[in-house]
């Protein structure tokens, strides 16, 4: 869904009732279209999120934590040299336009009392961040707009800022009256009612407009004619529900997906649709946009990671076809093995220049007759020699074929490991992390490493269970082996999927031998929600051992280990569990 303007309507009502009056302690840019906003409020430390990316513009009071560029590019030194120690007075919006500005009391270079302003557009691929004087002199744009990229409308320091120039033949649905409304609605004659109402009013989505239309009539695409006076009503009862900040922000999951997310509750899927209640719509933007934005992050950092490994899972599949294909043909050994000794036990009935010859089968309780292909070249001895090769080739390559496969398995496994790590990578730091991990195990080449970069320090997810047991779990490949072999005790218990590629997950017993079963059961679930086989409602079978049991073969792959005595235990993988248990750092 478009972040329309009631929706920035729910956020500044929430912004004012948390952040008015507040001092900002910090400024940071972690994405290069993000700037936070961190206060000193009554109730601790809280992060504004002004986000201006294209596919998902919105300002929120985040809960998740970025990590920060070394040197702060330009946007954020601005800001933090004009908005140091300011404090948040006023939160308004642009009429009904999907637009927000923060109103701030700071001072000057010379220490005087000043203006300064945000204003956020978050208007799709146009979304920007505008720093502004007490006069709405420009001083500062997160993208700047020249006349090569707008003749319409520049934003570029020290111009005076205008406002985005309102939709031609579109009017504010705050305003509207029922004379006006079925004038305008005459004109529309039988166009569908959700059409009508997002091309006729401005700062409503296309969900907006199917809903509203929905509750008026039923369907959303009736016509609009016929029920100007039901439309009429029902956006009167939206534009009091903004007016009055009567928001009910809630989530629209059809089928246990996320589908929308909204201000007010969504009834036109029926009951295929649910809508679940928050009191925070900035929490609702954390729990909507979470997932999706991380995986895109780290699909988008690691782009040169997944290419990697992708090629490696190619040539290793194409390469164990071939070496299953040619596995395939020894299983034909015994069979030359028997042609040689029946050749070998005729001898005296053959002659060279035979090109084939119909022998007894004395090694078939039938006793039929075998046809076996002759070197008409060579003599009846030398064909069997000949047969004796083939089979004495063909066990030596199966013993050798075998060996090719396990090794080729191990390291198609490994790197299903990698591409699962680098799946659930959360932080720039983790992603360089497995770079690292790569560039050891030869899947990367050194010049493709960053120069003078060091490696980042292992930082493990940490949980705590019911009981009070510290969980530990590792995020990569190089995390697991420490775990494992460094930071775990003997004792302590090592749990890990079975026969998929996952994190490894340790229970610290603190000298405890046997922690309770509902521990072990949330440890066994923390393992199944950090692997592969993480899918909500299906069992997954965890293995769990004490960690002396665990070893490591020499020479291999990083993260790989094994272990012969261990227990099993079927879990349910449950995020929320997961979520619940897990340690903010």
């Amino acid at each position: 869904m478009a972040l329309d303007a009631g929706m920035l309507a729910c956020l500044a009502a929430e912004f004012r009732a948390r952040l008015v009056s507040c001092k900002i302690e910090k400024i940071h840019q972690p994405e290069k279209d993000q700037i936070d906003l961190i206060f000193r409020t009554r109730e601790g430390t809280c992060r504004l999120g002004l986000c201006a990316a294209p596919g998902s513009p919105r300002p929120a009071i985040t809960r998740i934590p970025k990590e920060n560029p070394a040197t702060p590019p330009f946007f954020c030194t601005l800001l933090r040299k004009h908005l140091g120690s300011g404090v948040l007075n006023e939160v308004r919006t642009a009429g009904f336009e999907r637009m927000l500005i923060f109103v701030f009391s700071a001072r000057d270079e010379l220490g005087y009392p000043t203006t300064r302003q945000i204003v956020c557009e978050m208007m799709g691929k146009y979304s920007n961040l505008i720093l502004l004087d007490g006069e709405e002199k420009i001083l500062g744009v997160l993208r700047p707009v020249d006349f090569t990229q707008s003749e319409k409308r520049q934003l570029l320091p020290g111009m005076r800022y205008e406002l985005p120039p309102l939709q031609e033949g579109k009017r504010n649905p705050l305003e509207e009256n029922r004379e006006d409304f079925l004038l305008f609605a005459a004109a529309a004659g039988d166009r569908p009612a959700d059409k009508f109402l997002l091309s006729s009013f401005y700062g409503i989505s296309p969900l907006t407009a199917r809903e509203l239309a929905f509750v008026a009539t039923g369907r959303t695409d009736a016509p609009t004619l016929e029920n100007a006076p039901a439309l009429f009503e029902a956006l009167s009862s939206f534009a009091r529900l903004v007016k009055e900040e009567r928001f009910a922000p809630c989530i629209l999951q059809v089928e246990g997906k996320n589908q929308e997310y909204s201000f007010f509750p969504i009834r036109q899927y029926g009951q295929k649709g649910e809508n679940l209640p928050y009191d925070s719509p900035s929490a609702m933007l954390d729990d909507y946009y979470e997932e999706k934005e991380r995986s895109g992050r780290v699909h988008q950092r690691g782009q040169d990671l997944y290419k990697v490994l992708q090629n490696a899972v190619g040539r290793l599949e194409r390469k164990m076809a071939a070496q299953m294909g040619e596995l395939a043909l020894c299983e034909e050994k015994e069979s030359y093995k028997q042609y040689g000794e029946l050749i070998t036990a005729n001898l005296y009935a053959l002659k060279k220049g035979q090109e084939q010859a119909e022998l007894i089968n004395y090694y078939s309780e039938q006793m039929e007759k075998v046809t076996i292909a002759l070197d008409s070249r060579l003599s009846p001895a030398a064909n069997a020699q000949k047969y004796f090769k083939k089979y004495a080739k063909c066990k030596n390559a199966e013993v050798a074929l075998k060996e090719q496969i396990g090794r080729a398995e191990q390291e198609l496994a490994y790197v299903h490991s990698a591409i699962d790590a680098l799946d659930r990578a959360t932080l720039p730091a983790e992603i360089e992390e497995i770079r690292l991990e790569l560039q050891k195990t030869g899947y990367l080449s050194k010049s493709k490493m960053p120069p003078s970069r060091k490696a980042p320090p292992s930082r493990y997810l940490e949980y705590e269970t019911d009981g009070g047991f510290r969980v530990l779990c590792g995020k990569n490949n190089l995390q697991n082996d420490a775990l494992t072999f460094k930071v775990a005790e003997k004792g302590d218990w090592w749990f890990h999927v079975h026969g998929a590629p996952g994190s490894h997950v340790v229970l610290i017993c603190n000298g405890v031998d046997d922690p309770p079963a509902e521990d072990f059961t949330q440890a066994a679930v923390i393992a199944a929600c950090n692997s592969t086989l993480k899918q909500e409602g299906q069992q997954v079978t965890v293995d769990y051992t004490k960690v002396k049991n665990v070893k490591k073969p020499p020479a291999s792959h990083p993260g790989y280990v094994i272990y012969h005595t261990n227990y099993s235990a079927v879990v349910t993988p449950d995020e929320a569990l997961c979520k619940r248990l897990l340690k903010k750092s």
